[in-house]
């Protein structure tokens, strides 16, 4: 058995990681959500692409994300400011950091199968049309997903957490967590995202527009750097 006074260190290193580390990913993270949302949305060549609106959508969920998840995680281990004690705001904080990051890595898989398709044979699949579409869907299919954890969700013993044997819990741990952001959204992004750099290498060999293939190469590259 380790020591109160091993225990004490460990602790203090914990909150100390937390205050330093968690708040440099933080501030990088919400800065450099911002600086994505801009840069896509004022230059013409992701504004008007389906992959950029995709691009846009996840860099604004993925600020949510920091904002509802991590700010309140920081506070909490780091500082020991609770703001989960309460059943309204255990509720609130789970429902909006499932949705973002579901949200998110949603948005990002459909912005790799959408380059992919934008230089295929298939291009017309790729339009901004459509990913408003997918993108509006997405959210309202996340949103409803968040109702379960309205229902399973509270504050047992002063802890955030979910109803002990529930189904639910269940299924937090076989599906939501190792498929749903674990290998699912991996194996969607990694495997569009090689296939959509191959297919630019391969608009090089045929000679195609200077500009198209600019563009393409773009999008690519940009696509490839958010996964």
């Amino acid at each position: 058995m380790p020591s109160s006074t091993t225990v004490q260190q460990l602790s203090f290193i914990t909150q100390q990681l937390n205050i330093y580390i968690a708040l440099l990913i933080f501030t990088t993270g919400v800065v450099g959500g911002l600086l994505n949302i801009i840069i896509f949305s004022s230059l013409k060549t992701f504004r008007q692409t389906s992959t950029g609106f995709y691009l846009i959508i996840t860099s604004i969920f993925n600020v949510g994300q920091a904002l509802s998840a991590l700010s309140t995680r920081i506070l909490e281990t780091g500082f020991t400011v609770s703001i989960t004690h309460l059943s309204w705001s255990c509720k609130l904080r789970t429902v909006l950091s499932q949705s973002c990051v579901l949200i998110s890595l949603t948005n990002m898989s459909l912005a790799t199968i959408d380059q992919f398709l934008s230089m295929s044979s298939r291009r017309q699949w790729s339009n901004s049309r459509l990913a408003r579409r997918h993108s509006i869907l997405s959210c309202c299919v996340w949103a409803f997903h968040g109702i379960f954890a309205v229902i399973y969700w509270d504050v047992i013993d002063g802890v955030c957490t979910t109803v002990s044997g529930s189904i639910y819990r269940r299924y937090l741990s076989y599906f939501y967590t190792p498929v749903l952001l674990g290998c699912l959204p991996i194996v969607v992004m990694v495997t569009f995202s090689v296939l959509a750099f191959i297919k630019s290498r391969g608009l090089a060999r045929r000679q195609v527009n200077i500009v198209r293939l600019s563009h393409e190469r773009q999008l690519t590259a940009m696509t490839l750097f958010q996964v």
